[in-house]
């Protein structure tokens, strides 16, 4: 199955999850969700993914009757902390209830601290190179699959085909000490 597949499915079903459990009756009429994305995911799979996830929320008026997300998305260079903790800042002035993104494991840790002050869900959707199963805040929710499990489905592949090599070809930098 497709990965990006995979991260849709998951991001629909966790804000679903997240939303739908919310007590209905003390919801505003207008829920704000911000969304931080890197300049590079500017209409790409995951901007995709999150829109539609908030389209298919709202389309089911069984999960939040009375409620409509509205969101509010943010573009950022995918190195620049500072400017990304600023636009998150903005979108916490404007009301946003939950912070969504940013994939950059760098830009996303800083974005946490300022979700877990201010006990906002802070959704991510980026490779967690944290070994450790539930290391995370209790305001944060990782999309991606824990490492552990990306290396555990490796090591069961390679097994199962009975390969005695194996290559890894990359666009970007990834930190592969913990493959």
């Amino acid at each position: 199955m497709d990965f990006k597949i995979i991260v849709k499915f998951k991001l629909s079903m966790v804000m679903a999850v997240i939303f739908g459990n919310l007590k209905v009756h003390s919801l505003p009429q207008t829920l704000k969700i911000g969304a931080i994305f890197s300049e590079t995911q500017r209409y790409g799979a995951t901007e995709l993914a999150f829109k539609y996830a908030v389209y298919s929320i709202n389309r089911d008026k069984g999960l939040l009757p009375e409620t409509n997300l509205v969101y509010d998305i943010q573009y950022t260079n995918e190195l620049d902390s500072f400017h990304a903790c600023e636009k998150v800042c903005k979108q916490i002035s404007y009301g946003v209830q939950a912070i969504f993104g940013p994939s950059n494991s760098l830009i996303s840790s800083h974005i946490h601290s300022i979700c877990d002050a201010l006990d906002l869900p802070h959704l991510e959707a980026h490779i967690d190179t944290d070994n450790e199963v539930g290391s995370r805040e209790e305001f944060a929710i990782n999309l991606h699959p824990y490492q552990t499990y990306i290396n555990d489905a490796f090591m069961d592949a390679i097994y199962y085909l009975n390969w005695t090599k194996v290559g890894i070809l990359h666009e970007k930098y990834y930190d592969y000490k913990h493959i």
